[in-house]
């Protein structure tokens, strides 16, 4: 009797490859959807990270400002400051801000960036201040103190009045100080080398401030007033087209609107950058509102408004990557507009996003920083 031969109907083998086909299908579906959910979650954390890298740097240097700026008394230069650099003279006098928000403006119902100046001494020895142990002949003249208190050639110094009420004067030191018997003198001259020092500080100030015995100098370090600001690639307002950076310059030495190749890049995917003051009534530390650097009160506050400022509210959107639904390319991922701070309907302030816009994931994060010298001041 003939053996029977072994095998697969083709009936069988179709039944397979149809089992094959459904699971290869599904398993392809899965992945999809896992690659997908990966992807939103990767960029997001990405977006997240870097909007808290910008903050905790933001909140840092503001926690900063105003050291060597304020005094047990209040505000060190009550009176304004004379400030001179690079041939100009930025400030004959006028009310000097340990911090101060320039407003972005709207645009087209956007609000732009807003950015942040920043003075603080930045020296390694601290904001304790010299004593001036003889007067000066001259604005020009040197400067005799007790001690150097850290200073270097090249660093900033600030000069005025032990209780404030002088005007002041922001000086570079041109050479190590110089022992003259049991006192040092500061030497101020003015060369390419030192930008802050004019020529003839009688010609570029109203008033050149000639200090006394019993007035001080402080070390203000090598860079004293920085700004922190949004800055796109190519330049331009944020849009679906370009890349933008949280970043900080030098505030006199940069251009007014700098390139990323003429900053400090700080915080990658940062799209916008909105700030507050938070303000206290005269004489209080209690704050009972935020006010946005606008109007004639906060665009250019006078040294009282000034001392009224306590807080700082910031808010930082960063955007992730690209992304498009696998299932539905025209599904738009983000909603729109984005909420920066809700303080009811009238002073709620809001981004609208445009489609091309909403094709990427957004991270809002808050953060309220208190100014600790002015604070501590008690101005």
């Amino acid at each position: 009797m003939r053996a029977r031969n072994q095998g697969l109907s083709l009936v069988e083998l179709m039944v397979a490859v149809t089992l094959a086909l459904i699971t290869t299908v599904v398993v392809m579906q899965v992945l999809s959807v896992y690659e997908a959910r990966k992807r939103t979650a990767t960029v997001g954390n990405d977006a997240e990270m870097s909007a808290a890298v910008g903050l905790f740097m933001l909140e840092r240097e503001i926690r900063s400002a105003g050291a060597g700026l304020t005094l047990p008394s209040g505000l060190a230069c009550a009176n304004g400051i004379n400030g001179h650099y690079n041939g100009t003279t930025f400030s004959d006098g006028a009310a000097f801000a340990p911090l101060r928000i320039v407003d972005g403006g709207v645009v087209g119902g956007v609000p732009r960036p807003d950015r942040v100046r920043v003075m603080h001494s930045d020296a390694a020895f601290g904001v304790a201040p010299a004593t001036i142990l003889q007067g000066m002949g001259a604005a020009s003249s040197p400067v005799t103190v007790s001690t150097a208190v850290g200073l270097v050639e090249s660093d900033l110094m600030l000069l005025g009045a032990s209780d404030g009420q002088k005007l002041c004067t922001l000086m570079q030191l041109s050479e190590d100080p110089v022992p003259v018997g049991t006192t040092l003198q500061l030497v101020h001259g003015s060369a390419a080398s030192y930008p802050y020092n004019p020529a003839s500080p009688s010609a570029s100030f109203a008033t050149a401030m000639r200090y006394d015995v019993g007035d001080i100098v402080v070390n203000l370090g090598q860079l004293g007033l920085r700004t922190f600001g949004v800055i796109c690639d190519p330049a331009g307002a944020p849009s679906a087209t370009n890349s933008c950076d949280l970043a900080a310059w030098n505030t006199l030495a940069a251009p007014a609107n700098p390139t990323l190749a003429q900053a400090d890049s700080i915080s990658s995917q940062v799209v916008n950058l909105q700030v507050q003051y938070g303000v206290a009534p005269a004489g209080s530390q209690a704050v009972d509102q935020w006010v946005n650097a606008t109007g004639g009160t906060w665009a250019n506050p006078s040294a009282a408004d000034m001392a009224r400022i306590k807080v700082v509210r910031i808010v930082i959107v960063t955007r992730g990557n690209f992304e498009r639904d696998p299932e539905d390319p025209t599904n738009l991922v983000s909603p729109t507009p984005l909420v920066l701070w809700d303080d009811g309907p009238a002073a709620q302030r809001n981004i609208p996003l445009t489609d091309d816009e909403r094709r990427f994931r957004y991270k809002v994060l808050r953060v309220v920083v208190p100014l600790i010298n002015v604070i501590w001041a008690d101005v």
